[in-house]
């Protein structure tokens, strides 16, 4: 099971962490694996290159963590909060379909 927890302040997403495996089919042909990194490693591109936010991540096999720095500016907390919710609706979208390979949780930071 991939588990994602969101990291929220006062309400409003500024970073993730995910880890672990779908295991909802062999390694290297787990789509649920797959649409999940994808999901989460776009997220990441789209805080990193897009908004080109100062961030402080790591990924590796089976962890991918990426959260806004404290100085963010409130500005750009809100434009990063748009990708971080895009990702938290792609992801329930995705846990909809297999509910056993994704499990969510919230943490105030």
């Amino acid at each position: 099971m991939v588990r994602v927890t969101v990291f929220e302040e006062r309400g409003t997403p500024v970073g993730f962490e995910l880890t672990g495996h779908a295991d909802a089919g062999a390694y290297g042909e787990d789509i649920v694996c797959a649409g999940i990194s994808a999901i989460t490693e776009t997220a990441l591109l789209g805080i990193t290159d897009v908004l080109k936010l100062d961030a402080a991540w790591t990924h590796e096999e089976g962890h991918l963590r990426c959260e806004l720095n404290r100085d963010t500016s409130p500005e750009d907390m809100a434009k990063a909060a748009i990708v971080f919710n895009t990702m938290i609706a792609g992801l329930t979208s995705l846990q909809q379909g297999y509910p056993k390979s994704l499990k969510f949780s919230y943490r105030e930071v």
